[in-house]
C-alpha cells in the first residue's frame, strides 16, 4: 500500500514509468530463473503433459469460456477503463500497432509460457496428478502462498527460490495494483478538479477500507466471490459494450484509422471484420449461454458450504455498494460536464 501511494503520487512519467523500468525486467528474470529449475527435476515431462494435454470435454462447460475470455481481457487491461486511461497519454500518431502487439506478446509469454510452467507443473511432480488436481481447484491463493513453498521445500534451495517465487509476487502484485490505481485518480483529475494529492488520497482511504474485508474473510470464498464478479462476469459484460460501441456506433472505418495510424507494422484487414462481425456475436452467446445455465445456480449458491454463505451475501453486498458509489459519481461528472458546457 505505502509503494502503491508513493508511486502514483508521483505521477505516470515520474512514478508509474520509473517503476516499470525496473519492476518489469526483474519480474521476467526471476520467472525464467524459477522455470529453468522447475523444468529440470526429475519427472517434469508428467507435470508437463498434465498441463498441455487438453481435456476436450471441458469446452462443453460454459464456465471455462467465461473465464477465459474474462482472464483475456483482465490480463490486458481491457474492457475496464484501464487501457483508455493510459491511451489518453499517448500522441495523435504514436505507434499503437506495435505497441498493442508488443504488450500482448510479452504478457502471453509471462502467464501462458512462463506462469504455466511453474506452479502447476511442479505440484504434478511431487504431489502426483490428482494432488495437482486438488491444488489447482483450491484458487490461486492457495497455489501461490500454500503449495508452492510446500514444493520448493522438497527442491532445494528452498530459500533461494522461495525468496524469488515471493518477490516475484510481490512485483507482480504491485505493479497491478499501481495500474488499476492511476484510471481512478484520472477520473477524480479529470472529472472533479481534484489535485494529484487530493485524488491519491481519496483512493488510498477507499482501498484501505475495502482491504478490510478482503483480509479478514480471504479464506471464506469473499476473494474468489469478487473475482468472479468483477474479473469474469463483469468484465466480459463491459467488454461487450465496449467492442459494440467500438466496431458500430464509433464505427469500424475510423477505428481502424485510430489503429493503423502510425503503424510501423502491417495489420490483417482480417481483424477489422472480425472485430466488427465475429467478436460481438461471440461475446453475447457466450454471456446468453451462461445466464441461462448457470446464473440460477450461482444466485443460490450452489455447492457452497454453509458456513461460506454469509460471506458470500456479503461479498455481494459489498459489490452492490460499490456499483452505486461509482454509478453516482459518474452521474455527478456528467452533469457537472453538462453545465461545464
Amino acid at each position: 500500500m505505502f509503494i502503491n501511494y508513493y508511486v502514483l503520487s508521483k505521477g505516470v512519467s515520474g512514478g508509474i514509468e520509473k517503476l516499470c523500468k525496473v519492476a518489469m525486467p526483474a519480474l521476467f528474470i526471476m520467472a525464467i530463473i524459477i522455470m529453468i529449475r522447475v523444468l529440470s527435476l526429475d519427472g517434469i515431462s508428467k507435470g508437463l503433459g498434465f498441463m498441455w494435454n487438453p481435456d476436450l470435454s471441458k469446452l462443453k462447460d460454459v464456465k471455462i469460456w467465461l473465464a477465459a475470455t474474462g482472464q483475456i481481457f483482465f490480463t490486458l487491461s481491457l474492457g475496464f477503463g484501464v487501457i483508455q486511461t493510459y491511451a489518453s497519454y499517448i500522441k495523435k500518431d504514436d505507434d499503437i500497432a506495435l505497441s498493442g502487439l508488443s504488450s500482448a506478446s510479452l504478457n502471453g509469454f509471462a502467464e501462458v509460457v512462463l506462469g504455466a510452467s511453474i506452479a502447476i507443473p511442479a505440484a504434478v511432480v511431487f504431489l502426483g496428478a490428482a494432488g495437482a488436481q486438488e491444488v489447482a481447484e483450491s484458487g490461486t491463493f492457495s497455489i501461490a502462498f500454500v503449495t508452492m513453498p510446500l514444493i520448493f521445500q522438497k527442491m532445494g534451495a528452498a530459500n533461494l527460490f522461495g525468496f524469488l517465487w515471493f518477490f516475484l509476487l510481490f512485483i507482480a502484485g504491485v505493479t497491478s495494483s499501481i495500474s488499476l490505481g492511476q484510471p481512478l485518480i484520472a477520473f477524480l483529475e479529470d472529472e472533479f478538479g481534484f489535485s494529484r494529492k487530493k485524488a491519491v488520497n481519496t483512493i488510498f482511504i477507499g482501498l484501505i477500507l475495502v482491504a478490510i474485508p478482503t483480509i479478514l474473510y480471504i479464506n471464506n470464498g469473499f476473494v474468489d466471490e469478487v473475482d468472479f464478479w468483477c474479473g469474469n462476469f463483469l468484465i466480459v459484460v463491459s467488454a461487450t459494450i465496449e467492442v459494440l460501441l467500438f466496431g458500430w456506433i464509433f464505427g469500424i472505418d475510423k477505428g481502424w484509422s485510430e489503429i493503423t495510424r502510425g503503424a510501423m507494422i502491417k495489420i490483417p484487414k482480417v481483424f477489422k471484420f472480425i472485430i466488427k462481425y465475429i467478436t460481438p456475436p461471440y461475446l453475447l452467446i457466450l454471456l446468453g449461454t451462461w445466464i441461462f445455465q448457470k446464473l440460477g445456480p450461482n444466485i443460490r449458491m450452489e455447492g457452497v458450504a454453509e458456513a461460506n454463505k454469509p460471506v458470500i451475501i456479503g461479498a455481494r453486498l459489498f459489490l452492490l455498494m460499490l456499483a452505486v458509489i461509482l454509478g453516482y459519481l459518474i452521474k455527478r461528472s456528467c452533469r457537472d460536464f453538462k453545465e461545464e458546457k
